[in-house]
């Protein structure tokens, strides 16, 4: 496993809020945005000398909304991130919204060092991007994609959403076959989480969801679709072309490293967690750290390593974590007995998930979970 650091910027700003949207951010930048860059840029610097000046070789803005900053602010972010942590051969993402005019700020951060772009697809059917309040259309997507590829960014990731209000097989099959139009590098597609004190959530009662026999049905079609098209399931929710996993999530799966920035991000680091609460106010006075606990031990990484294809060596956990005898051998009757249920491979001692078994991974992590007991 590359033992480089990951790191990760949270942009908290966007333009509206998404009705279905649980993630920390504001409907506001220009009062506060040049404020925060500052920020970020000095905690970066910061955590440098704290850890040490590490290597870090993937660098991730997420949010809210990373666009929404320009082109110098984030060139300032990546330039700082540069100095304190070397950044060779580095996959830098960038988060965009589909919705905006990119053209300019595409070539001015490619020339920063962007080499990789998340883009917020979601649907490519209008009606479906109305009940999740996006601000885009499927035009716009293509739109984007063409822009940054024109500016010389090829690796290109797309978000599909399942579980939409009224979202039926065949819209989905529209939405997957226009995205592969696309020819993408990478697809996520997650299923739609209802969470509390969302517009979506409160207004649940007015729409209709696909029940979760349905939900799962649109999960595996998905799966069909994208391994026919030769995209592999290389997590529970991401599918890539063969070298174009993404190197900066796959450290939050494989219990790497990560130094996470900004209010709400998180981190791991020498084996434990901290976070920063939900308040950008609070984060600008003087950003504090939240101990969350001690992280890596047999069952996070049980459960991590069960969420990629490449699955769980039984023989190299058992010794990383000296199992007993009796506990390897729970491990290899359940997995099995799940084999034979469709819900994970056994291929020698390395044990993963079936795209059934990825559909129902909490029930399935869980049974592995209670040999460990």
């Amino acid at each position: 496993m590359n033992n480089s650091l990951g790191i990760y910027v949270h942009v908290p700003f966007c333009l509206s809020k998404c009705a279905y949207c649980d993630f920390y951010s504001l409907e506001c930048i220009d009062a506060k945005g040049g404020e925060y860059v500052d920020k970020i840029v000095s905690e970066i610097n910061r955590w440098g000398g704290v850890l040490n000046n590490p290597p870090a070789d993937t660098l991730y803005f997420g949010g809210g909304t990373p666009s929404l900053l320009k082109s110098g602010q984030i060139k300032a972010i990546i330039d700082s991130v540069r100095y304190s942590f070397s950044l060779e051969r580095a996959e830098i993402t960038l988060e965009v919204n589909p919705g905006d005019e990119l053209s300019d700020f595409f070539a001015e951060v490619k020339k920063a060092g962007v080499n990789r772009i998340s883009v917020g697809m979601q649907s490519a059917n209008d009606n479906e991007l109305k009940y999740l309040s996006r601000r885009h259309s499927a035009l716009q997507v293509e739109k984007t994609v063409t822009a940054a590829r024109a500016a010389g960014i090829n690796n290109i990731s797309l978000d599909i959403m399942l579980g939409i209000p009224g979202q039926t097989k065949e819209s989905l099959k529209q939405t997957v076959q226009f995205a592969l139009s696309l020819d993408p590098q990478h697809i996520s597609a997650y299923l739609l989480s209802l969470e509390p004190k969302t517009p979506l959530y409160k207004n649940k009662e007015k729409y209709v969801f696909p029940n979760d026999d349905e939900a799962g049905e649109l999960y595996l079609y998905t799966c069909e679709l994208l391994k026919k098209a030769g995209y592999n399931r290389y997590e529970i929710s991401n599918f890539a072309k063969s070298g174009y996993e993404s190197r900066h999530n796959s450290k939050y799966w494989q219990g790497a490293d990560y130094l996470g920035l900004g209010p709400a991000a998180h981190s791991f680091i020498n084996g434990k967690r901290f976070y920063y609460k939900r308040d950008i106010n609070k984060y600008l006075a003087s950003p504090t750290e939240v101990f969350d606990g001690e992280g890596g031990d047999a069952a996070e990484t049980l459960m991590l390593r069960l969420r990629l294809s490449s699955g769980l060596n039984i023989k190299d956990f058992a010794n990383k974590f000296k199992l007993t005898d009796i506990k390897i051998n729970r491990l290899i009757k359940k997995a099995e007995l799940l084999n034979k249920n469709d819900l994970v491979r056994l291929d020698g001692m390395v044990i993963s998930l079936t795209d059934k078994g990825a559909l129902l991974s909490n029930a399935v992590i869980g049974e592995f979970l209670n040999c460990l007991g």
